[in-house]
């Protein structure tokens, strides 16, 4: 066996004589794929062996293959090609979702280009790498985007670990994006905490992924990742998704229905309605935010200017707000506006729609009216001086 199998969890050599359901350990061919990983990676088999892959038969050589320099090449990863396969459904879903698009966004984000190369790899692909975008083949088909295994463990490949708020939690937590957070301090969350029974309690997948589905987005409104989404043709102090008038109803109906399972649609709209007014009523805040930073630009108060800085990576010598601002190399105003914008901004809706009376009050909108009041006092400090 090659040195490579010490370093990647990966298969042997031929494939195995028979698959093995038990519960007790399995004796195999040391030379099979599971005779070799036994000995050298025994936790990755005894995953594999609980697994549905088990029960189906499907071994090592149906996902990697039997090409070891192929392998190792691929670092063992499986695109999700490899499990369009037999998930059709699910993979189609996906590739059409947020987390397929996750990927080609981070790559074309300024923040991510402004940091050195383990960074961007542990601190931003480290979720954003659920998605890998490879280029299309060759012969024109499509590229093999997406890992599977980052939701359903790398060879447990559990739907019940899927389920989880904690592994969406995994990425979808911190300050920029607060859902795990919200969703532990509320009704819901704490629902789960003390049953941990899905028929009482709502999980991340209860609401955002139904019976399967891998569209993560259906049924969002203004509430999308990022700093949300406006209704189209309106204003944006920083860039957000646009949404029209029948997108928004038709996506609100989607969620009330499956508010309905537990709520009654009374209930449900009007707890979701004040979440949009409270979207907007942060949007409304953003704006006044906004409206110093560009004052004082145009006034060529900010120090150092955008014009004196190193090169923004994605836009120049151009004064960015939101979207790929960067929280490094810029004036003490645009970093005040980077944390109300990217953070407190987002705590408050995100908080509202994830019912939080915490994150969408202290931790959100007080946050924000408090960075207000701190970006007016350093203009008028600018101006005085």
């Amino acid at each position: 066996m090659r040195v490579a199998c010490l370093l990647f969890a990966l298969v042997a050599c031929s494939k195995p004589e028979a698959v093995v359901i038990a519960t007790a350990p399995q004796v195999t061919d040391p030379e099979s794929c599971l005779g070799c990983h036994e000995k050298r990676q025994p936790g990755l088999v005894a995953q594999w062996n609980a697994s549905a892959h088990a029960r189906e038969a499907v071994t090592c050589e149906d996902c990697h293959g039997d090409d070891h320099d192929a392998i190792f090449s691929a670092e063992g990863r499986v695109g999700v090609n490899r499990c369009k396969e037999c998930h059709t459904k699910e993979t189609m879903a996906f590739k059409r979702s947020a987390h397929g698009q996750a990927r080609k966004h981070a790559l074309a984000n300024a923040r991510l280009l402004m940091q050195i190369p383990s960074m961007q790899r542990q601190g931003c692909l480290g979720c954003h790498n659920m998605a890998r975008d490879e280029k299309p083949t060759d012969d024109g088909g499509e590229g093999d985007a997406g890992r599977c295994n980052d939701c359903h463990g790398a060879h447990a490949y559990s739907s019940k670990q899927a389920r989880q708020p904690e592994t969406c939690g995994i990425c979808h937590r911190g300050p920029d994006h607060p859902h795990i957070e919200a969703y532990h301090a509320s009704k819901h969350g704490v629902a789960w905490a003390t049953t941990h029974d899905e028929s009482q309690a709502p999980t991340c997948v209860t609401c955002h992924m139904p019976d399967g589905e891998h569209e993560v987005s259906g049924g969002i409104t203004l509430g999308r990742t990022g700093s949300g989404a406006v209704l189209e043709g309106g204003e944006m102090p920083i860039p957000m998704h646009t949404m029209t008038e029948t997108q928004i109803r038709e996506e609100r109906q989607v969620m009330l229905d499956r508010c309905k399972k537990c709520h009654t649609e009374r209930t449900a709209r009007r707890m979701l309605e004040d979440a949009d007014a409270i979207k907007l009523e942060a949007d409304r805040l953003l704006q006044q935010a906004a409206d110093v930073v560009e004052r004082l630009h145009a006034d060529g108060l900010l120090d150092p200017a955008p014009s004196e800085r190193v090169a923004h990576p994605t836009k120049g010598h151009a004064l960015v707000l939101g979207g790929p601002m960067l929280y490094e190399q810029h004036s003490e105003a645009e970093r005040i506006f980077f944390d109300l914008a990217k953070f407190a901004h987002a705590i408050t809706f995100k908080g509202a729609y994830h019912q939080s009376p915490d994150h969408t009050h202290w931790l959100g909108i007080a946050r924000l009216k408090a960075s207000i009041e701190e970006l007016r006092a350093e203009e008028r400090r600018l101006r005085k001086d």
